[in-house]
């Protein structure tokens, strides 16, 4: 995502939740963000600008293998002007669902970090031990 030409504000965590109205969605939104990255550390959506200032992109469903839905994010004068997306959420009016978080998280704060991205989720299997070789 970093290649398009979007003319998107660079945001600090607070401001994006004082936008997105919910945390529940600000913490899906790395989950989502660590999904649509590549192994080289891109963030890898589809989807396309309209005037610097509209942008479509198209996320695949977490519970249906078969669905996606189309997120549109409307950028004015350095700030975020509207959004939309098809998810059964997408529409509210106030707040923005993960789809949307998502991209916002990642254009808008995420990409102008330093430290890298965590490899995502742990794999906790690696703590176990199996019983049947622990001696008492």
């Amino acid at each position: 995502m970093d290649e398009l030409d979007i003319n998107c504000p660079i945001m600090t965590e607070d401001e994006l939740r004082c936008l997105i109205f919910c945390v529940y969605t600000v913490k899906l939104a790395a989950s989502y963000t660590q999904e649509h990255m590549s192994s080289d550390g891109i963030y890898s959506i589809h989807g396309y600008v309209h005037n610097r200032s509209l942008l479509c992109l198209k996320f695949q469903s977490r519970h249906v293998s078969r669905k996606q839905y189309r997120s549109y994010i409307r950028f004015k004068e350095g700030s975020v002007d509207a959004w939309f997306c098809s998810c059964p959420v997408g529409a509210r009016v106030v707040g923005t669902c993960a789809h949307v978080t998502s991209a916002l998280w990642y254009l808008c704060f995420r990409r102008h970090q330093t430290d890298q991205l965590s490899d995502g989720p742990r794999n906790w299997t690696a703590d176990i031990s199996d019983a049947a070789y622990v001696s008492y």
